[in-house]
């Protein structure tokens, strides 16, 4: 030992009473410097790495985890407090982080450390961490992601777990800013879908997404052993959004007002008679039931100018339940960035039908000119049909029945657009308003054709009867003509091939390709019932360069364009010879 060390010790244990004092002072400076450096070692030691499963033995230490966070809630009771609650998984098991004073998050699949202390609270373990130096990772962390698409999901969704994949589609339901738990579906379709998945998305995403929105989203998918389906999982903030696609935005129907809960939430319009009285502004519809209105400011102010009371409007809000009325109301004050009515926008007929029949069907020589969509496809023998207020079908979409002046030598397809000069007249035989057309003009494109999937069955294929439609399949010949059959199954149907089809040619025999044409329903040859008929069938080829896009696409071809690799030879031509962008030979 130093000799001064031994001197001070020497000191300390002294019984003499002349150094007692002198003792006292030499133990509590000892004292305040083993405080000191403990305290200093505290600061300066590094925490210590520990497996998820070992966290039960560090129970109010502070810890060292790396891992992958596979989740995170931000603010997760909404009351504003600046705390995300992440769960980080490694090989060993998952517990979940409650980082306060935060910093930047990081992405879902990043790796991280994260330094926190272990909290036993009743038995439950998690850990508790503070500022932003709790998380590091660096840029080698980042996930990366795999864009796919949601049939890549659907056929193969074992091939996708654990993994960050990237895909879009279409948001079932409104998602409101404040929302920090929502579940909904994503569909490959706004109006008919052939996938659908469900979507659970964690933490709020600070701005409405309206429903049928067009959406990409990164995240994670998993099996929910409880519902016995997947998910896909991510997080609100990271949702993006496709401005370039504006959906449609719902029309309520007086008629179903039972129904309208299912549209909580997202943008509507509802035409009435509007009420304003001492202040409260009621929709009335024409059964007399009422829908109270939510204005916004310049709504109340131009509503004194002009007054509004006692006109028929379309009214445009968002759909939400009110507490305090106990009734659904229509509100123009929630991110809807327009007044509840303009007047300067045209009602539309199909608009006033609904506010108030009754005093149209008072004048039956007025002509009225109506933008409008063909409901179902329209045969050229056809005379009878269906106008709807949208070009997809919507939950609550308002359909009227109307009646052509003749035949025609064409088809009008499902969700065609139509203007069209109509007079009103009342239908004694089937007891309804119908609209009789002196005139019409087709206007824009009608929707794309909508993929038939064989496990849809006879009674969803029903739904697209007449309607242009894309099915997978096999072509094969049998004595009575040709047939589009599904791979390792017994199921097909008839196909009504067209001229020079290139999808029964010898180059595309025995592909399965993805086939194109109008689905109807024609009588069995020699059973008393109706099969159907793919008619004037042929194999999808969007670039013209007669092979098949299916078949492209699995041979290494671009199916978007006619020269593949450019050498200014098309791909049939290439496909013929042997020669294409793989072949070393082109």
């Amino acid at each position: 030992m130093a000799d001064p060390l031994k001197d001070i010790m020497l000191r300390i244990t002294d019984d003499n009473p002349e150094t007692r004092g002198q003792k006292l002072w030499v133990m509590f400076a000892l004292s305040l410097f083993l405080v000191a450096s403990l305290n200093w070692y505290a600061m300066v030691r590094e925490p210590q790495v520990v497996d998820i499963e070992d966290l039960v033995q560090h129970k109010n230490e502070v810890v060292l985890v790396e891992g992958k966070v596979i989740s995170w809630i931000e603010d997760r009771y909404g009351n504003g407090e600046d705390r995300v609650d992440l769960v980080i998984e490694d090989d060993t098991g998952v517990i979940q982080v409650r980082w306060y004073s935060t910093g930047e998050i990081p992405p879902i699949g990043t790796n991280v450390t994260a330094m926190g202390d272990v909290v036993d609270w009743n038995g439950r373990f998690y850990m508790q961490a503070t500022g932003s130096g709790a998380f590091h990772w660096e840029e080698k962390d980042l996930p990366t992601h795999q864009r796919v698409s949601i049939s890549d999901l659907a056929v193969a969704p074992d091939d996708f777990v654990g993994k960050i994949v990237t895909i879009d589609g279409f948001i079932s339901k409104s998602i409101s800013p404040d929302a920090v738990y929502t579940s909904a579906y994503l569909t490959d379709h706004p109006g008919n879908a052939a996938h659908q998945m469900q979507l659970l998305i964690q933490s709020a995403t600070g701005a409405w997404i309206e429903a049928d929105s067009k959406i990409e989203v990164s995240g994670m998918l998993s099996f929910q052993e409880t519902n016995l389906r997947w998910a896909f999982h991510v997080q609100g903030p990271d949702i993006l959004l496709d401005t370039s696609y504006q959906p449609q935005i719902i029309r309520l129907d007086w008629a179903t007002e039972a129904t309208w809960s299912y549209e909580s939430g997202s943008k509507v319009i509802l035409a009435g008679t509007l009420r304003i009285t001492d202040g409260v502004w009621e929709l009335e519809g024409p059964n007399g039931h009422t829908i109270c209105v939510i204005p916004t400011t310049e709504d109340m102010a131009e509503a004194e100018l002009q007054n509004y009371s006692g006109s028929i409007f379309d009214a445009e809000g968002r759909l939400m339940w009110s507490d305090d009325r106990n009734s659904w109301c229509i509100d123009a004050n929630q991110g809807m960035g327009q007044n509840l009515v303009d007047p300067m926008t045209a009602l539309s007929m199909q608009a006033m039908l609904s506010a108030d029949p009754a005093s149209m069907l008072q004048a039956p020589n007025t002509h009225y000119t109506i933008n409008t969509y063909m409901k179902y496809a329209f045969e050229p023998l056809d005379t009878e049909g269906y106008f709807v207020d949208s070009q997809t079908y919507t939950f609550g979409q308002t359909s009227i029945a109307m009646t052509f002046p003749g035949t025609r030598t064409e088809w009008i397809e499902s969700g065609q657009g139509i203007v069209a000069d109509v007079t009103i007249v009342w239908d004694d035989e089937d007891m309804r308003m119908r609209l009789m057309v002196n005139s019409y003009t087709l206007t824009g494109n009608p929707p794309p054709p909508a993929t038939m999937l064989w496990d849809d069955g006879a009674t969803q294929w029903g739904y697209s009867k007449n309607q242009f439609v894309l099915i997978d399949g096999k072509a094969a010949l049998h004595d009575d003509g040709w047939y589009l059959e599904r791979p390792g199954s017994e199921q097909s149907i008839k196909l009504n091939v067209l001229p020079n089809a290139i999808g029964t040619d010898s180059l595309h025999e025995n592909q399965s390709l993805t086939w194109h044409g109008r689905l109807v329903q024609i009588e069995h040859s020699s059973e008393l019932a109706l099969v159907f008929l793919l008619d004037g069938a042929d194999a999808l080829d969007e670039d013209g360069d007669r092979l098949a896009d299916s078949f492209e696409d699995a041979t290494g071809f671009n199916s978007n364009t006619i020269d593949s690799d450019g050498d200014g030879i098309n791909d049939r031509e290439e496909m013929e010879n042997g020669t294409g962008p793989n072949n070393e030979n082109s």
